[in-house]
């Protein structure tokens, strides 16, 4: 299809609780933004849009099956125009895909199947392709997967030390947040670091590290599935493989209660006992939520000297997703923590959110990038048109 065909192109990204969607025109530039949050858990679903206060879009019982159609006829398609293409995030790519994807009805039961891996993204993810096929029959649909970035991660870190049958099988370390991962890779010349060793921090309701030479995934904190490696909101991160099996004796062996325990109840809302959300947490002052911060926080700086030892070293940091963004607390805790590496910390520009928080005569650079998994959504559309 050429440019003059058609006038804009979708990337809608669900996630665990929210939906995010933009419109490019051909040539890439952002048209329209939104979201809407807080979806499931009993919560009313709220939709944002750039210049407007949030506003109800929805009720408590109703999840992204039942919000997209609504979104895409209301909200999406009168400001698109003509729709050239469809970009969809998709957590879970396995082993048969590592690479944007037009989908048909094969890679639909292929992402399908994949959903036992990622039980909290991959359903919703389906669920913005089927409410896209449905409302745009015709239209060029491209899945984008978050496990493709870290394709290129070494055999040695991939697999796990088990007997090698299961890794083929496709039980190995897959990594997550790749298109989050791969729009810090495309900025990194920008902050005049087109080569290197690159430790970047996606922190968020689900946080993970990829460590990076020259831009390209070497390591993970994420493994098989999105439990793995960093404390987040309600997932506990890395944990003994016997504490599992404890919990599923203490379960009577109901896998689906512990399942529940490790996707919705642990991490900063399980140890607070208060919340998931990190601004929550930094408001409240009590010593529950203290408790959860340290510990995030030493979960973090942990996993960061991980990636560090697989790289040979470390020559720049990147923060990115709402916590890393957001958060100017975190990023200070842990960069205090890494003082030793020669991080020098610039407070006036950490509590700013500014690109660059380390001052001028650090010896390390630590720099914020902008999450924006829907403009590497949509360049991975416009290449398949």
């Amino acid at each position: 299809m050429t440019e003059s065909a058609y006038d804009s192109l979708l990337a809608l990204n669900c996630g665990s609780s929210s939906i995010k969607f933009a419109l490019f025109t051909p040539g890439i530039e952002r048209t329209m933004s939104g979201l809407v949050e807080a979806i499931g858990h009993g919560q009313m679903p709220r939709l944002r849009l750039p210049g407007q206060d949030a506003v109800v879009f929805g009720t408590a019982d109703q999840g992204h099956a039942d919000l997209l159609p609504r979104l895409i006829e209301q909200v999406i398609l009168p400001r698109a125009g003509a729709i050239g293409g469809v970009g969809h995030r998709v957590v879970h790519g396995g082993e048969q895909f590592d690479a944007p994807v037009a989908i048909d009805a094969a890679v639909r039961s292929g992402i399908a199947a994949l959903a036992p891996l990622a039980p909290g993204h991959q359903p919703h993810n389906l669920a913005g392709i089927d409410a896209a096929l449905a409302a745009l029959p015709g239209v060029l649909q491209v899945a984008c997967f978050d496990t493709a970035f870290h394709a290129g991660v070494p055999a040695v870190r991939r697999e796990m030390a088990l007997p090698r049958a299961y890794a083929r099988q496709g039980l190995i370390r897959y990594g997550f947040h790749g298109l989050s991962y791969e729009h810090v890779a495309a900025t990194l010349p920008q902050l005049g670091l087109p080569r290197g060793r690159v430790v970047a921090c996606h922190l968020g309701n689900g946080s993970s590290i990829s460590g990076m030479i020259d831009g390209v995934s070497r390591w993970t904190s994420m493994g098989f599935t999105p439990l793995d490696g960093l404390m987040m909101g309600q997932r506990p991160g890395r944990l003994d493989p016997g504490a599992v099996l404890w919990l599923l004796e203490q379960f009577g062996g109901d896998a689906d209660k512990v399942s529940k325990l490790l996707y919705h109840q642990s991490g900063l809302a399980g140890v607070s006992g208060i919340s998931g959300d990190m601004r929550t947490l930094l408001a409240s002052g009590g010593p529950d939520a203290a408790f959860a911060v340290e510990m995030y926080v030493d979960r973090l700086v942990e996993e960061i000297g991980g990636a560090m030892a697989a790289l040979g070293g470390i020559d720049a940091l990147v923060f990115s997703g709402g916590i890393g963004e957001n958060a100017a607390p975190i990023r200070a805790k842990a960069l205090e923590r890494l003082g030793w590496l020669g991080f020098a910390l610039d407070p006036a520009a950490n509590a700013a959110g500014a690109e660059r928080l380390t001052a001028g005569g650090s010896a390390r650079p630590a720099f914020v990038v902008r999450a924006d998994e829907e403009l590497v959504i949509a360049h991975a559309v416009a290449r398949l048109l």
